[in-house]
């Protein structure tokens, strides 16, 4: 299957203008107040949105649509560009935001930091007074196109606790009772995952502990947690958020590192953000002008919005993207996915329980509650296409609830600190939870797509993940460099009904990704996927990172439930483990055909293996 020249054939109207549509232009140099002509351009792209909300209120969009050209330049948003349904096109006027050919266009949720002074041989400061005022608090910094070092301990690997925290040492010997226990557990003492204890020197008192953000690697998940105490005398460190699962769940000894406290500058490339004073400092490495150099930090946590209004029928249509580049976003935190209410839970226990703290992050694997920079929220016919998106702290892009045919080919996306792209709803149970059937996105298409260097900040995120969502095609994209599995499929952990149906992965190409974390697959599956075809994909370099914990990663992973996969002409080898791994299911609940797998003593140089390699990633175009 040709996949470009079949989209091509499908939306042709969608991405092509006509001889009859309206043009908007924007440029640096250009003027909200001007009339958007190529003389005389806008400054925004927002201000262009609006100029084509005037065109339509005047009557029906011109036969052709509008293309919004923008010239080539940086873009930093005062604010998340947001298109709701007085924003949609129609099948015949469709509206595109695209770079004016072969221009570089970058739309930034950052600020650029400027001004720096330098306090020793390689010591540069710059006081930023929105920081100091409370306005502006950032976690990533990049200079020049690269993401920089924030101030860490240890400045390589990891440290690795040394247990349980010390009142839970006995339980933590029992795994706390298994995954029952750990239930309870988090019902009648949730201080039991906010904390660990940890081995002699590795934390000390620091100055500003507080502003400290620890980051643990348990096995399929991490989580994010600040210090709201240090006993030295027994070596516990308490929290003052909750993890997923408690320090010897899994093992008594998990992988963490500190960030952000000013005795770990000591580095070149790294940097430390005093909250209280607003200075930021950085360490030059030899040769660097720092005041030459393009610094920028985040700002804005989403750069684009579509969002619709399903309530009132309402969608966001026939909108797209063409050759933009989006760049740095910051990431949502005070998100725990096991205690919603927090900090109620532990009020419960213990009244003196700080309400005002620095927040932290928890999640489930794949991190699917870390955000994003581009959602498509009540989108219909939408899409990004030749589009980058990178040096983001959360995933770059979501598909979620009641948007239906939409595309994303031909992006690039990498430097994140979530995932690629995410298709789908974050509920196990839809039918428990009441969500509409109609609702479940639908007949999107993520192709030919290159994602790579993903979990920067949230390891657990995965490259694609498609979940409650149906009909929909991720074919001939390359994922690799990525902390966790390349591709989920599916949301349900029993043989409860589900959305994810019908969903085809195919020609994708799929390496060196659980990089960090364990117990996935190159491609990771849950629950009955009626309908489900997983075709001529090739997946290799999979091994076990040092340190991890948990069970081993594999090629495909048919976790919890899976059922009734179609599984035809995929390659897999060069695994550490196994080629194929199944849990609470079984090969007899699904259809094989003509697979193969090395492991398995398939040969991986055999004509049928060669031509799905060949055939396997982007398409030439």
């Amino acid at each position: 299957m040709r996949l470009v020249a079949l989209f091509g054939a499908c939306l042709f109207v969608m991405w092509v203008g006509i001889a009859e549509e309206v043009d908007f232009y924007v440029a640096p140099g250009g003027d909200d107040g001007n009339p958007g002509t190529e003389h005389a351009p806008f400054a925004t792209v927002g201000r262009a949105r609006d100029a084509i909300r005037a065109l339509k209120a005047k009557g029906d969009l011109p036969v052709g649509g509008v293309r919004v050209r923008i010239r080539e330049g940086r873009y930093f948003l005062d604010e998340t560009i947001v298109l709701g349904p007085e924003d949609s096109g129609t099948d015949e006027a469709p509206i595109v935001y695209a770079a004016y050919p072969e221009a570089d266009v970058v739309l930034s949720g950052g600020r650029p930091i400027t001004g720096w002074k330098k306090e020793g041989d390689h010591r540069w400061e710059v006081e930023l007074p929105e920081v100091k005022a409370g306005a502006w608090r950032f976690r990533q910094l990049f200079a020049d196109g690269k993401r920089l070092t924030r101030a860490r301990i240890p400045n390589e690997g990891f440290l690795v606790t040394a247990g349980a925290l010390s009142k839970y040492a006995e339980q933590a010997q029992k795994r706390y009772g298994g995954y029952d226990g750990v239930v309870a557990l988090r019902k009648g003492h949730p201080d039991a995952f906010c904390g660990f204890s940890f081995s002699p020197g590795d934390i000390e008192p620091w100055a500003d502990i507080e502003d400290a953000e620890v980051i643990t690697y348990h096995s399929w998940e991490c989580s994010w947690q600040t210090i709201r105490s240090v006993d030295f005398e027994n070596r516990d460190v308490h929290f003052n958020t909750p993890c997923r699962y408690p320090v010897g769940f899994f093992s008594p000894h998990c992988r963490y590192r500190i960030e952000n406290v000013p005795e770990a500058l000591d580095e070149a490339g790294e940097w430390y953000l005093n909250r209280k004073t607003g200075v930021l400092t950085y360490l030059a490495r030899p040769g660097e002008d720092v005041n030459a150099m393009d610094f920028v930090a985040p700002v804005l946590e989403e750069l684009l919005v579509l969002q619709g209004d399903p309530k009132q029928g309402k969608l966001v249509e026939h909108v797209s993207f063409s050759a933009l580049s989006f760049q740095h976003a910051r990431y949502p935190m005070g998100i725990y996915d096991v205690a919603r209410d927090w900090p109620e839970p532990a009020l419960a226990i213990d009244p003196d329980w700080p309400t005002d703290f620095a927040p932290g992050y928890t999640d489930a694997q794949a991190s699917p509650r870390c955000g994003q920079a581009i959602e498509f929220n009540g989108a219909r016919r939408c899409g990004l296409m030749d589009c980058e998106v990178a040096h983001v702290g959360a995933s770059a892009i979501r598909i979620s609830r009641w948007s239906d045919e939409n595309q994303v080919v031909r992006c690039h996306l990498h430097d994140l600190g979530g995932g690629g792209v995410f298709v789908g709803i974050d509920v196990r149970d839809v039918g428990q939870s009441k969500v509409p059937p109609e609702s479940a996105p639908s007949k999107n298409v993520i192709a030919n797509n290159r994602i790579h260097d993903g979990g920067r900040v949230h390891p657990s995120a995965v490259g694609i993940w498609v979940a409650q969502s149906r009909h929909n095609t991720i074919a001939h994209n390359e994922l690799f460099h990525l902390g966790y599995s390349g591709i989920s499929l599916g949301w349900t952990w029993d043989p409860a009904p589900n959305y994810s149906d019908h969903n085809v992965i195919e020609a994708n190409h799929i390496h060196h990704v659980l990089q960090e974390l364990a117990d996935g697959g190159g491609i990771y599956t849950l629950g009955v996927l009626d309908g489900c075809v997983l075709r001529a994909n090739h997946i290799h370099d999979v091994q076990r990172p040092d340190g991890d914990i948990g069970s081993h990663n594999n090629g495909f992973f048919f976790d919890q439930a899976s059922q009734k996969l179609l599984v035809e002409r995929n390659v897999i080898h060069a695994i550490g483990h196994d080629d194929v791994r199944f849990n609470k299911n079984k090969r007899e609940d699904h259809r094989w055909v003509a697979n193969v797998f090395e492991g398995e003593g398939g040969d991986v140089g055999s004509v049928t293996a060669r031509a799905v390699i060949d055939s396997a990633g982007l398409e030439k175009p």
